[in-house]
This record gives structure tokens, sequence and C-alpha cells, in this order.
């Protein structure tokens, strides 16, 4: 999340006519993550999220929408989206889609490593996500799967050094063998990092962010998670933390034996994944009124530790 465009006073009085919601109190930019214009949207009835969507075309737009607006109903806690007047959740904002959601409760932990309660609790969280997700009819392939890494590995080859070309080059050709269409999977959240979730008293009040969920390999979303809130400086995984992860995941979502077995794998595809999108976040910036890029090194670290079967 950050903030690419900047809303008017007039703008957003004009934008909150079809809603409910009261009259605006107060807006302020939200400055963490790479993709979209967010603020904290302070108004007669509460606070909330307001999202303007500065890549996504609007047709693409209603499922991420739609999916969280079915993961509440299930029970998942996540940012329900707040309806027009006339019904829809998608609107426009200065020239740009646009969608107010619930602001949840809690606090990230991010900047500190995972209590073994806090993480246990995400590991059956995300199960319970994963099995809420199959009752969900729409169907949207992972936009950040193989073609994605490839294409933007291509993008980036004048920018980088040749040993880091070398490297991804290398991973993209082991990657390419690795089948995980043929892993049990559905909808996957994909970014679930310790800024996406909110916690009260260690436990889960929140997730958020789902502009990256898509259908892909739950392993892989499991993989995500591992890399994100397991990893050591170093890149290595902690060896307590990414056990009771594994443990608390399979304890509400049983693997079937083929997971298991590609489980370092998909922690490689997952490392790789987001070097890439950290790499072509620096090398491609955009400008804003509040930007943050995240340590592409960071993601290079724990991909060359996976490399290494750590």
């Amino acid at each position: 999340m950050s903030v690419y465009t900047n809303v008017s006073g007039p703008e957003l009085a004009r934008f909150l006519q079809d809603y409910d919601l009261g009259q605006a109190r107060a807006l302020s930019g939200i400055s963490a993550g790479v993709e979209n214009s967010n603020y904290f949207l302070d108004t007669d009835q509460g606070r909330f999220i307001l999202t303007l969507f500065e890549r996504l075309p609007a047709d693409k737009i209603p499922y991420f929408l739609d999916l969280t607006d079915w993961l509440s109903s299930q029970g998942i806690p996540c940012p329900r989206p707040m309806h027009t007047r006339s019904g829809g959740s998608l609107n426009t904002l200065c020239g740009k889609p646009a969608a107010i959601v619930q602001c949840l409760q809690g606090q990230s932990i991010e900047g500190r490593a995972a209590t073994l309660t806090e993480i246990r609790a995400l590991g059956a969280l995300l199960a319970k996500m994963h099995k809420a997700g199959e009752g969900f009819p729409q169907r949207h392939p992972n936009p950040a799967g193989f073609t994605w890494m490839e294409s933007t590995a291509r993008h980036l080859v004048p920018h980088l050094d040749p040993q880091d070309n070398r490297i991804i080059a290398d991973e993209l050709a082991y990657q390419s063998q690795i089948h995980r269409e043929t892993l049990p999977g559905g909808v996957i959240h994909a970014d679930l990092f310790p800024d996406n979730v909110l916690f009260t008293e260690e436990q889960i009040s929140g997730t958020i962010d789902f502009y990256y969920a898509g259908d892909d390999a739950w392993l892989y979303d499991l993989a995500v998670v591992a890399n994100s809130w397991c990893a050591l400086p170093d890149g290595k995984l902690d060896p307590a933390l990414s056990p009771a992860l594994w443990e608390a995941y399979v304890a509400a979502r049983p693997l079937q034996a083929d997971e298991a077995a590609l489980w370092m794998a998909m922690l490689r595809v997952a490392a790789l994944r987001f070097w890439l999108l950290r790499l072509d976040a620096v090398h491609f910036r955009r400008p804003g009124a509040i930007t943050f890029c995240k340590d592409p090194e960071e993601y290079r670290r724990i991909l060359l530790q996976r490399r290494q079967g750590l």
C-alpha cells in the first residue's frame, strides 16, 4: 500500500455522496507497500480504508472485492467492501477505480518476530482460508505465476549484474519443471506478509491486502507465508517458527503425499517471485506522494538459502 494519487477534499466529498457513510472527517495516506494508493478514511460512521487502484484494470478488480466479501461471510477476518447506494463495490475517484472497505482492528507485528502462539494461529487461519475459498464460484489464475516471473526476469536483464541474471535464469529453468497445477489448490492470498495480518493479544483479528489473490497451489501460499514470517536475517528458516507454522497448517488441512515432497520447491518458487517483484519495484519506480520499496536483497538471501535446502 502506498499513495500515488492525491485526493482533494472536494473530490472526496463528491465521491462519498454515492455511499451511506456520512461526511469525511479525515483522510490520511498509508505508506506501506507498492501497488495502490491507500488512505485511512474517517467518516461520521467510523474508520475505513479507501483504495485507488493504480495498475489493475477496472474489469479485474471486482474479483478481489467479491472474494473478500465471500471470505468475510465464511468467518475469515478480512475487509468487507462497502457498497454504494446502487449496490456496487467498485467506484471511480480522481479518474481511478476506487473502493472503500472495512478498517479492521488490531496491529501488525511487522518489525519483530512472531511468537509461537502467533505463528500457530497464522498456520491454522491460512488452512481455514484455503478451505473457505473452495466454495467461491469465481476463477482467477494467479497473476504472478510462472509466466509473470519469466516476463519480469526478461524485463530486468539490462538492470541486473551478470551474477544475479545467472541465478534467476538457473532458477527459472529449475522451476519450469515443477508442475504445481497438479497439487491441491484453489483461492490463495499470495501476499500474507506480516504487514498484512493484524493481531489482538496474539490472536488474528484481520487479514488484508488481497490484491494478489488468485487460484494456485495451496502449498505455494504456505511457502509465501513461511518465507516472509520464518526467515532469519541470513535467509535460513527459523528452526522453531517454521515447524510450528507447518504443524498448525497441516493439522487443519492434512497434506497429500505429493505435496510434502514439493515443500522446498515451493519455498524456492515463492522466494523468486518476491525477489523479482521487489527488483521490479526498485528499477521501475513510479512517482508518488508517499512511496516505499522493500529491499530486494532480503529475498535474494532467502532464495540462495532455499537453493541449498536451508
